[in-house]
């Protein structure tokens, strides 16, 4: 595994974790970015190790990986700012799972407006349809 894709992982696994829990509060982009930080860094170090452990065996090297980034997620449930005082991993053993809503406001916070591009489909496929019965009627 490339390190420029481990590292994508990681923003992808931050970015999977604040979307699907955004309440994070007044500090949760400052944790964002200092996590983000963090684990690039212990991701590079690992790299290092992974790639002599990978010279003795390819398995033993992916596992290595995964449970770097098995750690990452537990360290990101674990301690990932939430307003209500509730850690990520609490919620998830009670099974207070993120509904569509959430997932909504957690993609704002990246500039994602799901809603809005969802009825533009939609409007556009609707357009198409239109065109294509239009033009079935005056094949007739």
């Amino acid at each position: 595994m490339s390190l420029i894709f481990k590292i994508a992982g990681v923003a992808l696994l931050h970015a999977a974790f604040f979307t699907a829990y955004p309440s994070t509060g007044p500090y949760g982009n400052y944790y964002l970015a200092g996590s983000l930080l963090v684990w690039s860094v212990f991701v590079i170090f690992l790299n290092t190790s992974a790639k002599l452990v990978t010279f003795f065996s390819g398995a033993a090297g992916l596992a290595l990986n995964l449970a770097a980034f098995g750690l990452m997620a537990a360290a990101l449930a674990l301690t990932m700012p939430q307003r209500d005082g509730t850690s990520v991993l609490e919620k998830l053993k009670k099974g207070r799972y993120p509904d569509r809503a959430t997932v909504n406001v957690g993609l704002q916070r990246f500039g994602v407006h799901l809603d809005r591009e969802v009825k533009q489909g939609v409007g556009g496929f609707d357009r198409e349809v239109r065109k294509a019965i239009n033009k079935l009627k005056e094949d007739r």
